[in-house]
Order: structure tokens, then sequence, then C-alpha cells
């Protein structure tokens, strides 16, 4: 058979494949910290805000990070540079594994932004290079949703790696370095809140010595108790939402457990009544499957380099008759002087019509981030949801938005074939942001952990409806400066997202949790108004 008439390889698919396997675990990589950040918090005796500044400063790099990282992989090719992105993201994930104070976590989260900035540009370009002209879109959407089923499988595998990881020597006794707050340790003995640890909390105080004892004095009390067997019997223990491995043992009748069942399960119930004030004893598993991610990914690098070329044509396993059909219909390699010279910074800065999608992806990233950050806390402070059950809690969301990406690209694209470029994308991106502001702002008044994640999937649904046509209103202005457009957008788009935890924080710690919500939900709406506005009608220079 003649070279002309062979039928084309299907390596694009492979490529396509390895670059969503790829995308997977750049937000497993990126999310897992938020159910994590509660042992963090305890392990590394960090107070909310220096939590905060923690998971910002994730945002602040990848944002400072995209236009370079970007040049980098025109310079040097896609396959090059997303290994070394892919491999230097693991490592700086196994450094947060090992970090000991505030610092080094720091240091850990920025140097984990700047190398997954590259990431997202890396991959357009290599979908680009691998993929024929009407199949870009579909490419890239399977690539985008390989990144959401990373963040919406991350909560929960993480949740379930955590308590794993736990060693079953790990010491039940609680020591003096157990104790994270010791006046919020005695405070517990008169607060009513939650209403569900009252029954366990009375139990406890009624074995306590005096009226109010020491943290000493508690510890030494809760150590004895540690080995009753009937410590906790006839508790209705369905309303403390303890963990998997607390509910197994429950499932054993009291007489069957052994030493280590009694004192396991009661240092997990007795957990239940001093949230914020006493160490978690699944604190101890947040450092091995840190390492296990960063593990993966290095993995996932070498595979990425021995998988991947930059061009069709460099890999052996493509065949000249895929080359072709990869090639066909691009414009001649004349046609390529057409390409910028340089980035309009000054059109970027100056021009409204960019003011107004900066300000919205600015606003609404502050708001949504709230998900991906602060809600496992959320749910671990209010209503001792366990580790497991925050991250089915924590994962529906982010499932629920992945429908709300992919209806969101039919909806822009039906609204402009039927009211145009100006409100077909306007609407979408800034009309649905309505939802946005209703969910957040109906969560303080909402008295179930369930109930707050169905808001929030609300949110997380309309915020990604409009994710497609922000991305298609960056087609439609952009011209030849396409790149630039949709740079200037996320960047600041991730500097709302690296401010959000930290502001979010601050809230939290000097007004309480229903500011946070007040707070996300008025961000969003400014963030609704600025999507308003913004015209797809009027390209970023008129001449083009």
């Amino acid at each position: 058979m003649s070279q002309s008439t062979e039928r084309p390889t299907h390596v694009r698919h492979l490529i396509i494949a390895t670059a969503t396997c790829a995308a997977v675990l750049l937000y497993l990589e990126r999310v897992c910290l938020s159910v994590a950040a509660v042992y963090i918090r305890e392990d590394l005796l960090l107070s909310d805000v220096e939590l905060g500044w923690a998971m910002g400063v994730f945002f602040w790099a990848y944002a400072a990070g995209q236009v370079p990282s970007g040049w980098l992989t025109d310079r040097f090719g896609p396959r090059k540079m997303m290994t070394v992105y892919l491999v230097g993201w693991s490592v700086f994930g196994i450094s947060i594994a090992l970090a000991n104070n505030l610092w080094t976590l720091l240091l850990a989260r920025l140097a984990l932004g700047l190398s997954q900035a590259g990431a997202y540009p890396t991959l357009t370009v290599l979908v680009k290079h691998w993929v024929p002209r009407d199949a870009r879109g579909w490419a890239s959407s399977v690539v985008a949703f390989g990144g959401r089923a990373g963040g919406a499988g991350a909560n929960l595998l993480t949740a379930l790696l955590i308590v794993g990881f736990v060693p079953s020597d790990a010491p039940t006794l609680f020591s003096t370095g157990d104790v994270l707050d010791a006046q919020k340790l005695q405070e517990h003995w008169t607060s009513t809140k939650p209403a569900e640890l009252n029954p366990l909390r009375e139990r406890l105080r009624a074995q306590l010595p005096g009226a109010n004892p020491s943290h000493e004095q508690i510890l030494l009390t809760l150590n004895a108790l540690l080995a009753s067997p009937n410590c906790f019997e006839g508790l209705d223990a369905t309303t403390l939402w303890l963990s998997a491995d607390a509910r197994s043992i429950e499932a054993v009748p009291i007489a069957d457990r052994n030493t280590w069942q009694i004192a396991r399960y009661n240092r997990l119930v007795i957990e239940k009544a001093f949230p914020g004030s006493l160490k978690q004893l699944h604190g101890a598993g947040w450092r091995p499957t840190l390492l296990v991610y960063g593990a993966g990914g290095v993995l996932m690098g070498l595979v990425f380099w021995f998988m991947v070329r930059d061009w069709p044509r460099e890999h052996r396993r493509c065949n000249e008759a895929e080359a072709q059909l990869i090639t066909a219909g691009e414009p001649p390699a004349l046609a390529q002087t057409g390409k910028p010279e340089s980035i309009p910074w000054r059109a970027l800065a100056l021009n409204w019509n960019m003011t107004f999608n900066s300000l919205a992806q600015f606003f609404v990233n502050f708001g949504w981030v709230f998900i991906i950050t602060l809600s496992p806390t959320y749910l671990a402070d209010e209503f001792s949801v366990p580790i497991e059950e925050r991250g089915w809690m924590t994962t529906v969301p982010l499932v629920v938005s992945c429908g709300g990406m992919l209806f969101g690209g039919w909806l822009t694209d039906w609204l402009t074939r039927t009211l145009g470029l100006r409100w077909g994308r306007a609407l979408p991106f800034g009309g649905s942001k309505v939802v946005s502001v209703i969910a957040l702002a109906a969560c303080p008044w909402l008295d179930s952990p369930w109930a707050v994640t169905v808001a929030l999937s609300a949110m997380a649904f309309a915020t990604d409806l409009g994710v497609p046509s922000i991305w298609a209103f960056a087609q439609d202005v952009g011209g030849r400066h396409v790149g630039s457009v949709v740079g200037w957008g996320n960047m600041w788009g991730n500097l709302g997202a690296g401010l959000g935890p930290i502001a979010l924080a601050w809230a939290q710690k000097y007004y309480g949790w229903n500011v946070v919500f007040y707070l996300s939900a008025l961000a969003c709406a400014i963030g609704m108004l600025a999507g308003l506005l913004i015209r797809a009608d009027q390209p970023l220079f008129a001449d083009e």
C-alpha cells in the first residue's frame, strides 16, 4: 500500500489521553490541600489567617507565572516544558509534606503555584500541534474536563488516604502537645454549640473533677477514660458524624472489642467534643498522602516525556497520513508572520472591555475559591463533619460544576446565534452569577451540612456555566492577541483567588462564618455586574 493511501494512525488520541491525565494530576495536587488543611493547621500550629496565606500564595504565584511559562513553552516546546512543570510541581508538593513551619509551607506553596502556572498554556499548545483544526474544541474540552475531574476527586481521595495512612500504632493517649488552645479547651465545658454534642459533653463533664478544671486535669481524666469500654455506652453516636474507622469499631459489640479498639474509638469520639482545641488522630495521615501524590506526579512526568513529542512527524508511531490529517486546512507557513511580536500591555490595561473582563474574573474567583479552600474547614468547625463525609460533601460541588461547564458551552453558542455576540457571551458569564449570589447568601441560614453542600453546588454550577463564554469572549475580541487576552483575564482571576482565602480567613477570625458567606456573595455580585458589561462585539483592536 502506498503512503498516500495508508490509513492514519491514532497517536493523536494517545497524546490527548496523556495530556488529560496530566490535567487530572494538576488539579489533584492543587485541591488536595483543602481537605488536609485542618490537619496542617493543627500540626504546624497555624492560625486561620496564616493558613489563609498559605492557601492564597499559590494563586498569586500561579497568576504571576502564566506569561513567563507560556513564553518558555513557545521557546522550548511543550514536551520538554510540560515534563519540567510536572516533575517540578510534584517535587514541590512533596516539599509541602515535609514542611515544619509557616515559612517552609509558604515557600513550598509559592513554588507549587509557579510550577503549575505553565500547565494549561503548554497543554493548549500541545492540542494545537496534535489535533486537526475542526476537532480542537473537543480536544480542549476533554483536557479541561480532566482538570475538573481531578479537582472533583481530590477531596474524596485525599480524605480516604488520610484516614488510611494513620498508623495502627498511633498513640491514642492525649499529651500536652495535643492541646491546641488550652483556653478554648476549658471554654468547651460551658459551650452548647453545636447542639448535637451536648450529650457527649455532659457525659464527659460528669467524670471531670471540679466545676472549672485546668486543661491538665482535663487531659488526665480523658486519658483515664480512653481505656473504659463502657465510656460511651448508650450514647446516640448517629449525631456525632463519626469517621469510617470509628464506625467500623462501633459495629463491634462492646464485649468483643480489644484494648486497641476501645482506646481508638474513645479517642475519636472524645475529639468530637473539642473541635479546634485538641489535635485529631487523623492528622498523622496528611503527610504520607501528599508524598503519594508527589511520587505519582514524578512518575507521570516520566510517562509524558516518553509518550509525547512536540510535533506529529517527530513521533515514530505517527505515520504520514495522520500527520497530513492533523495539518489539513492549516494556513501556509508564511501566514505565521501575522503573529504578534509582543504582548499589547497598553491595550490590555487601558481598554474598558478588558477592565470589565478582569474585574469579573477577579471577583467571581474571589467568591468561588471558598469551595476549594475553606469549605472543608467550615464543615469541620460548624458541623463537626468527619473527614470522609467532608470529602464527599466537598466533592459534590466540583462534580456538579462539570455539568455547568458542558452546558455553558452549548448555551453560549445558542445565545450567540439567537441574540448576537454582545449578549451571547455576557448573559451566560454575568447572568449566571445571580445564582451564585443567592446560594452564598443562603448558606448562613442553613442548619444542615448537606443543605450547605447543595447551595455550594448551585454556586459551582453557575460559576462554571460562565467559563466557556469568557473563553469564547477572548477568542471573539482578541484577534491576533487571543493568548494575551486569555492570560490577562486569567491572571486577574487568579489574583482574586489568591486574595480570597486570606480575606475570608481574616473575616472568619474576627466576624465569623456568616460574614464569610456574605462577603463571598458580595464579590460574586460585583463580578456579575462586570460580566454583564463585557462586549464580545468590540475587538481589542478595531482593525482586527
